[in-house]
């Protein structure tokens, strides 16, 4: 519904019997209306009357003076989401919506970036759903979450130099009580424009749609005990390949059915995962069960097991589509190309403001979709981590690592430990790294990395399994010699006037504490000549 004063304002009311009242857009209406006098037409059609020559003028909005409102440096943000919501949900316009998410390389920093991605990964993902499920599951649609625009606050919009127009919506609590019931009337049962409102406010009066949030409160507590080391492909109801075969989450149907040139535009890595079980796993099966219990609590009864499963399989599947569809944006907004190469190798060949430019837009990209709860593509955590290590310095990526915001996957490890020299200040940055590693995935990372220092860390903590009494804590590279061979280099390389050295001390120390079978006398031997070199 359209409401218009003329030469100052002209408000756009997202109502209508699908979803509650939200998503209002408010633009500037700069008509010259001193000499018009208008009234509009009782049929509803949007056309009005000039009073004066008596001709039918059209009240027409176009798309394009929605966009051109959207760039305004003065627009609210609450502004451009209810514009956002109107081309992703009512229009189907992805190609508008990538136009309107181009300018935000310019803007990286601002913080309301997280906020439009938010608002275009849950209204994208509404609106996929919405065109993909059958017809005798659409009553549950409106369980979904629509839009990240808060109906609560104040909206205020800078018209013009002279005005501002402050907005705010305010909701009756039971509306209902203000109609009569159909028993009530004077003429029972007869329908009408109120009988049909009484119905959907009854039948609308408990709707509680699903809050992403209720999730994302829920991984913060299962990904500190998650370990990808420890899990597999079989421990989740639906798995990440799986995902693309239903089908729901892609761009032509977000576009109306329209192909879109963002189909084809791959993303700036390669969507595998190092590890046998991958973080995207666990968020889509915590998604999927969350949803569908809340459509199983929520639906009334209306629903039956196969609805439920179908719409909660198809929003967790257009979460992980719209998750890659933005990552697809950001990259395409940082100017980043793509088709020549992808992965690691990208990142060495950008430039360092492109580096800058695309970490920051990523960074909040992976915040907008963290708080959300969204699955993020395969893939992105090990090129967010690399990327940071060649954008930031040393000392503010472990910042960032500590933080949890970047993930030393494996295959991001063996990369740095390759780059990083074995000089004294490199091997000092690759200790530091290790220390933030699970201990299964940083001792693999010790075995390749061919250095006294890695010897050195290695033969302590053999040492020091053994001490606290660990079974099979033998460490492997070394092949194991005869008993003679070891004490006699032992006493070879520390000779004292009565033949016990220091060394022949602790191995006899190990020897009373452990089976010789499970001491590596070569690795503790040779770390500790190693330790007598300079080899930095």
């Amino acid at each position: 519904m359209i409401v218009m004063a003329p030469g100052i304002f002209l408000h756009l009311l997202d109502i209508g019997p699908h979803h509650e009242p939200c998503c209002h857009i408010v633009l500037d209406n700069a008509m010259q209306t001193d000499s018009l006098r208008l009234t509009p037409l009782l049929d509803g059609s949007g056309h009005l009357l000039e009073l004066a020559t008596l001709e039918v003028v059209e009240l027409q909005v176009t798309p394009r003076a929605m966009v051109d409102a959207y760039i305004n440096t003065d627009m609210a943000v609450e502004n451009r989401l209810a514009i956002l919501h109107y081309f992703i949900v009512h229009l189907a316009e992805m190609d508008l919506v990538t136009e309107l998410i181009m300018p935000l390389a310019e803007k990286s920093m601002d913080p309301n970036v997280a906020k439009i991605l938010q608002e275009v990964l849950i209204g994208g993902s509404y609106a996929s759903v919405l065109r993909s499920l059958p017809s005798d599951a659409l009553t549950l649609v409106d369980l979904l979450p629509l839009t990240t625009w808060n109906s609560n606050t104040t909206v205020e919009v800078k018209l013009s130099a002279q005005f501002t127009l402050s907005l705010s919506q305010e909701c009756l609590w039971n509306p209902a009580v203000m109609l009569l019931s159909p028993q009530q009337r004077l003429v029972p049962y007869r329908g009408d424009m109120w009988t049909r409102l009484w119905d959907y406010l009854s039948e609308h009066a408990e709707v509680v749609r699903f809050r992403p949030t209720t999730v994302a409160d829920k991984l913060m507590v299962s990904l500190v005990c998650y370990q990808p080391e420890a899990l597999s492909r079989c421990s989740t109801p639906l798995s990440p390949g799986g995902m693309t075969s239903v089908g729901v989450g892609n761009i032509p149907e977000l576009s109306g059915g329209r192909c879109s040139k963002l189909a084809f535009d791959p993303l700036p890595f390669f969507e595998v995962e190092p590890s046998a079980a991958s973080k995207q796993e666990h968020v889509i099966s915590v998604n999927l069960r969350e949803v569908s219990m809340h459509l199983l609590k929520r639906g009334r009864g209306r629903e039956s097991p196969m609805q439920v499963h179908a719409v909660a399989t198809r929003y967790a599947a257009a979460q992980l589509e719209l998750s890659r569809l933005v990552c697809q944006l950001i990259t395409k907004a940082a100017s980043v190309d793509t088709a020549s190469d992808r992965g690691f190798s990208l990142v060495d060949q950008m430039s360092n403001d492109q580096r800058r430019v695309l970490f920051a837009l990523l960074e909040r990209y992976c915040l907008a979709v963290e708080c959300l709860a969204f699955p993020l593509p395969q893939g992105f955590p090990s090129f967010l981590t690399y990327l940071g290590y060649r954008t930031l310095s040393f000392s503010t990526f472990l910042q960032y690592v500590q933080a949890n915001v970047l993930q030393l996957q494996i295959d991001v490890m063996k990369a740095i430990m390759m780059e990083v020299p074995d000089t004294q200040e490199g091997v000092e940055q690759k200790l530091r790294l290790l220390q933030m590693l699970p201990r299964s995935r940083g001792k693999r990372l010790l075995n390749q990395w061919q250095h006294p220092a890695s010897l050195m860390v290695r033969a302590r903590q053999h040492a020091q399994n053994i001490l606290a009494g660990v079974e099979g804590a033998q460490a492997r590279g070394y092949p194991q010699r005869n008993r003679n061979q070891v004490i006699s280099r032992g006493l070879a390389a520390f000779p004292s006037e009565d033949r016990l050295s220091p060394l022949d001390t602790f191995l006899d120390l190990l020897t009373a504490k452990a089976n010789l079978a499970e001491l590596d006398f070569n690795l503790l031997i040779a770390a500790t000549t190693a330790s007598t070199e300079e080899f930095l």
